[in-house]
């Protein structure tokens, strides 16, 4: 299946480069930025146990896609030594990462990516800047030669018939690694640290179990839970569970009440993710000293309503519409108060 059957490659505000999946309708990265996301959602809640940690950590990253949240945390923790294992469904996805270096046969899909940027950000890149870039850095060893022939053929080409080309987006990779300004500062720290990656390809429910590790860290980075909840189900997160340390975090975007329901019903210590005083995620531990800032008396509360009803796929292999079913008549049957019953006792 073509890749861009399934996504659209779209600027963030911070001008790091998006994708959105026309498949399940959802972003992979929020719009204030894909760079920010990772940076204050994955990587700043890491620094608790990053204090305490040694020098080796075992991070796993489940829904990797291009490779955002590993890279930001490569980029911004120097001198460790660190085993990644990334489940990722589609291989595609993984292509476009900027750790994957072994990808020069895809010579076709970089050419798509790299016009399209330029066609949507004129102002701030252009054929010569990007053929400088090329020329006069490491990424140069990414491209064959008939691509830099061909891209510098390009520069002669109006902008107005960029479109004529039947090409679509830029290289995610080139871009993120080597001409984004978000990332040109932070170069030399990735290689500071000694780092392998392992690639999971398929469904995280079944590849999460050929993974030999307990993990010190682990990033949940799904699509929403309202929209696929596969890999939110109470099932799905006690096998994550069963793969960390006792003192390690997992980390995820998500505030969903399922989802921190599910959480603390597996036994988990749940706390909230914050920036500038904005609750921004979940963090969750086995260890009750590794959280900051716990759930607060409304959190718990709230949990106990209908909203904290959690998804369920005790076999592992429900589809979304499946799991958001059964919840549903869960909930209709349900004896707990709604959610909307629990504001309005809540404010009195």
């Amino acid at each position: 299946m073509d890749m861009f059957k399934k996504i659209e490659f779209r600027f963030t505000d911070d001008n790091s480069v998006g994708l959105y999946s026309k498949k399940v309708n959802d972003i992979f990265h929020s719009q204030t930025g894909a760079f920010k996301e990772a940076y204050d959602k994955f990587y700043l809640p890491t620094l608790v146990l990053l204090k305490e940690s040694n020098s080796k950590i075992n991070l796993l990253d489940i829904c990797y896609g291009i490779g955002y949240n590993t890279k930001t945390f490569l980029d911004q923790t120097k001198n460790l030594s660190i085993q990644i294992d990334a489940l990722e469904y589609d291989k595609e996805f993984v292509l476009l990462s900027p750790l994957i270096e072994d990808n020069i046969n895809n010579d076709l899909l970089k050419i798509k990516i790299i016009l399209q940027i330029i066609k949507n950000k004129e102002d701030i890149l252009t054929y010569k800047s990007l053929i400088s870039y090329l020329e006069n850095s490491d990424c140069i060893q990414f491209l064959s030669p008939q691509i830099i022939v061909f891209i510098k053929q390009l520069i002669n080409i109006p902008y107005k018939n960029i479109d004529s080309l039947q090409i679509y987006e830029f290289l995610h990779n080139i871009y993120y690694n080597y001409i984004s300004d978000n990332n040109i500062y932070s170069q030399e720290s990735t290689n500071n640290n000694e780092f392998k990656i392992n690639y999971y390809y398929g469904d995280a429910r079944k590849t999460i179990n050929n993974t030999n590790n307990l993990y010190d860290i682990v990033f949940l980075d799904a699509f929403s839970s309202q929209k696929d909840p596969m890999l939110w189900t109470i099932d799905f997160l006690s096998l994550i569970k069963n793969k960390m340390k006792d003192n390690s975090i997992l980390i995820s975007y998500s505030k969903s009440t399922p989802f921190r329901s599910a959480l603390v019903e597996l036994g988990f210590f749940v706390g909230k993710t914050f920036i500038d005083n904005s609750d921004m995620g979940t963090i969750a531990s086995k260890n009750k000293n590794l959280i900051i800032n716990p759930l607060s008396d409304y959190d718990f509360q709230l949990i106990n309503t209908r909203s904290g009803i959690t998804y369920k796929d005790p076999l592992l292999s429900f589809d979304s519409s499946t799991i958001l079913l059964n919840r549903d008549l869960e909930s209709k049957t349900s004896n707990r108060i709604s959610r909307t019953q629990f504001l309005k006792l809540f404010n009195q």
